[in-house]
């Protein structure tokens, strides 16, 4: 399937809000058409100008990559936090020793806790997916735009693009990581649920298996109601980009298979400076400059 069948498939099952927060990519796909290939007619706006317009709208989306990836890292940060404050502080003001109680860990605030770190770890992982799939989009329009137009723009601007704050996100790693270690720890093993029954039936002479089991089936479904659409779009994402992993029948080192085709230490397949086939490149902070350099690239 062409990718850009793909992307547009996968925008139809990510999350509204954040449809219009990825790569423009059909916009630039019928600007393409536009620019005249090899040794077509000159069209009535100067080629130089079309391909400046190009060059204008692709520099555009890197701006709110990073605008968007910026905002909504700093927020997962800022309620992750929160998080880790309010589960502190049950242990605090419910827990025996800083450790859980039997009827603190199967609260109705320890559910609902766990419900939002849940949630919470699948924004982290759709975080990292956009930053993956917009990269791809820019590879794939931007080897089209090298093909039809005969300049050699994708190098530097992949240069470019690995420099910007929504590819840096190590730090985003390290708190899907920590995420995951907190959702270990939150969720009791079948074998702590049936002991900590035990215990409250011996303390209290009711059987409080039915009061588990009422609570697991009423947060169950609150909690798939409340992560379903970030779940659809994490998978969709990893459909996309599983599908753009099989490896290209030419040998292209800024094909996307070659970019991912091997995982980093962390498992997180993220292509950095150090690791990728391109030279480092300047930021967006000299506008002008970036812009020029990247425009000006070899014909």
């Amino acid at each position: 399937m062409k990718f850009g069948k793909e992307f547009r498939m996968y925008l139809e099952e990510t999350l509204p809000e954040w449809r219009d927060k990825y790569l423009c990519y059909n916009l630039l796909k019928k600007l393409l058409k536009i620019i005249p290939a090899g040794d077509d007619p000159a069209p009535i706006v100067s080629l130089q100008t079309l391909q400046d317009w190009f060059v204008r709208i692709l520099i555009d989306e890197l701006k709110k990559f990073n605008d968007f990836y910026v905002d909504t890292e700093e927020d997962i940060i800022i309620r992750f936090q929160a998080l880790k404050e309010r589960i502190d502080l049950v242990k605090e003001r419910d827990g025996e020793d800083g450790v859980f109680t039997s009827e603190t860990e199967f609260s109705e605030e320890m559910m609902e806790i766990r419900k939002e770190f849940v949630a919470i770890h699948g924004e982290m992982v759709l975080l990292k997916t956009y930053c993956s799939l917009n990269l791809a989009g820019l590879i794939k329009i931007l080897k089209k735009y090298d093909k039809r137009t005969g300049r050699l723009l994708c190098l530097p601007f992949i240069q470019l693009a690995l420099r910007q704050p929504f590819y840096a996100f190590e730090p985003l790693t390290r708190l899907v990581i920590e995420c995951e270690a907190n959702i270990e720890l939150l969720f009791p093993l079948e074998a702590e649920v049936i002991e900590s029954a035990a215990v409250q039936q011996d303390k209290t002479g009711a059987d409080p298996a039915n009061d588990i089991s009422n609570i697991s089936q009423e947060t169950a479904p609150s909690l798939e109601e409340e992560a379903v659409g970030i779940s659809r779009s994490i998978n969709a994402a990893l459909r996309a980009i599983e599908g753009l992993r099989k490896p290209s029948s030419t040998n292209n080192h800024l094909s996307f298979s070659s970019l991912y085709g091997s995982l980093d230490n962390d498992g997180t397949s993220v292509v950095t400076v150090g690791n990728s086939p391109c030279e480092p490149s300047d930021t967006l902070d000299n506008e002008e400059g970036a812009n020029e350099d990247v425009a000006n690239s070899p014909k």
